[in-house]
């Protein structure tokens, strides 16, 4: 008889750090699993309200929660697909559940050393598209826009948003405003987001500012 939630390993912090662990094994040394799980944690620090609503201590006792239940069970065959998947994957060849505790104390041990600065520990690519995705939802509307002058792009972006665009304009200038403060040399973002110069986050946020002037004050 099935004894968990199945939405526990349909989605969440045990996917999530699965799928960590599987990019570092599969990243042919490029990856740590250790520094990996550090921005993790960060990012989970970070957020307010995630960290609120599930810190990685608890993302940890979530993985040894998925640990027992694959241990009462004997066989994943009751489990969701995707799970079912990474977990195989993740483990390679090493017991289900050992894998699963070994992973929750990694993440443990992690949690208690602190969050490291960026300075210490560059901000990683899945990292940067969870701090930054509205900036990354620029990319489609640039993709449609490519020949206008950037500014001319951003006001045609608030039109079509208009009256609702304060949502997502906000949005995207209180990130603009971050990436300028956590890059602060001017080619930091290529590798990231390339269209994302110093110059073009300015231009970004004068523009919304502008428009909430003029529409909304």
């Amino acid at each position: 008889m099935q004894s968990f939630p199945p939405s526990l390993f349909s989605d969440g912090p045990v996917l999530r750090l699965l799928e960590l662990a599987i990019a570092a094994q599969e990243s042919g040394g490029k990856l740590s699993l250790d520094e990996e799980i550090q921005r993790y944690i960060r990012l989970v620090r970070r957020d307010w309200v995630a960290n609120w609503n599930c810190s990685a201590y608890t993302s940890a006792g979530l993985l040894d929660f998925a640990a027992d239940s694959v241990a009462q069970l004997g066989a994943l065959d009751s489990f969701p697909s995707e799970f079912r998947e990474k977990v195989t994957r993740a483990a390679d060849g090493m017991g289900i559940p050992e894998y699963l505790r070994t992973l929750a104390d990694l993440v443990r041990i992690i949690d208690r050393q602190g969050v490291h600065e960026y300075r210490e520990l560059p901000m990683g690519g899945s990292e940067f598209l969870q701090t930054f995705p509205f900036l990354f939802g620029f990319d489609a509307i640039l993709m449609d826009e490519a020949d206008g002058p950037f500014a001319a792009v951003v006001q045609s972006f608030l039109t079509d948003e208009h009256p609702y665009c304060h949502e997502r304009a906000v949005a995207c200038t209180t990130e603009a405003q971050r990436a300028l403060v956590l890059f602060p040399d001017a080619d930091a973002l290529k590798k990231h987001l390339s269209w994302a110069t110093r110059d073009r986050l300015r231009e970004l946020i004068a523009t919304v500012d502008e428009h909430m002037r003029r529409e909304h004050s």
